[in-house]
């Protein structure tokens, strides 16, 4: 039986190298080894797998399905490594260190600032980088790119891999341009045959919206109709798309409050309920929330416990559109 200790981190970066290569030549030039090489270091993986992990196609080499599942692992497990050895080298010569941070948009344009400010008061010796966030598949997290994720609860089906706490809960709405013809509209179904800009898959939203759009735009095939649906993964390209053209979007009401003021988006009236969404914190299980990531987290509530009873201004639209998520 395979044991987790019998992988070497030097034959787990082989196998990312191949992945993302190609072919064992260009593997062994982007790590400074030699094909050779990284050929005898797949050919352990694969004896320690007990299975092929890749296989030679026309365009090169190419992950068999158990070299996809383990590289999925392989990932992971190098890049703890790496911040492993970043945190030790920054405890041994004193430097930065970088904490890597995916956020929702939403968040991101209201009370990612105060929390920044907080933190960087805290933790100077800390490089933040940060990500926008759009949907709920968190692959960046997942692989190890980034260590903290504030966004969307991820589908139940995908949450094995990812520990997640509730922040809050808040609206959505659908927009369209100030003057748009169904500005007025009163009904989803009124909307039918409209041009969208999404932020995912339509089978990732709720009732109604989900249904809606595979009534009305999904084929017999299951194939989308060409030209109908559309797909952003930025919220602001989204609003310019929104703003500049008849296209329609769905956009969570928190982002709304923050940027109606910026930008001629209407959020229609209708009379369906849409079901709340859920912003939470993110991390790859069993990653301790401690050091940069606590202290963030902890700059974090604090922000929020701080602004949340903002009488007048930004903040205060920003908490009259959502609910607080009380742990």
């Amino acid at each position: 039986m395979t044991r987790s200790s019998d992988f070497k981190l030097q034959q787990l970066q082989y196998l990312i190298a191949i992945a993302e290569q190609g072919s064992l030549r260009l593997a062994g030039l982007a790590l400074g080894v030699s094909a050779a090489a990284v050929s005898k270091g797949l050919q352990e993986l694969e004896n320690t797998a007990g299975m092929r992990l890749c296989e030679r196609q026309s365009q090169g080499l190419a992950l068999t399905e158990g070299g996809r599942a383990l590289l999925v692992r392989a990932r992971l497990i190098v890049g703890e490594m790496e911040l492993a050895m970043r945190e030790l080298n920054r405890l041994q010569s004193h430097t930065e260190t970088r904490l890597s941070v995916g956020v929702t948009p939403w968040f991101a344009n209201t009370l990612l600032a105060p929390t920044m400010r907080r933190f960087v008061q805290k933790r100077p010796d800390v490089s933040l980088h940060f990500h926008e966030t759009v949907g709920t598949t968190y692959a960046a997290l997942r692989e190890g790119s980034i260590d903290l994720a504030i966004g969307l609860a991820p589908a139940d089906d995908g949450a094995g891999e990812l520990a997640s706490r509730p922040l809050f809960a808040y609206g959505q709405a659908v927009v369209c341009r100030a003057g748009h013809p169904c500005q007025s509209a009163r009904s989803l179904a009124v909307l039918a045959g409209q041009s969208w800009i999404l932020s995912h898959d339509i089978d990732q939203y709720k009732a109604p919206l989900r249904e809606f759009f595979i009534e009305h735009y999904r084929a017999a095939d299951g194939q989308l109709p060409a030209g109908r649906i559309h797909y952003a993964r930025s919220a602001m390209m989204a609003l310019s798309l929104v703003e500049d053209s008849d296209i329609l979007s769905i956009l969570p009401w928190p982002l709304i409050e923050a940027l109606r003021e910026r930008h001629a988006i209407v959020p229609l009236a209708l009379r369906e309920s849409i079901p709340d969404n859920i912003t939470s914190y993110l991390t790859r299980k069993n990653t301790p929330v401690n050091g940069s990531i606590g202290d963030f987290i902890a700059a974090l509530m604090a922000t929020v416990q701080e602004t949340s009873n903002a009488r007048q201004g930004p903040l205060h639209r920003l908490f009259r559109s959502l609910e607080v998520v009380r742990n």
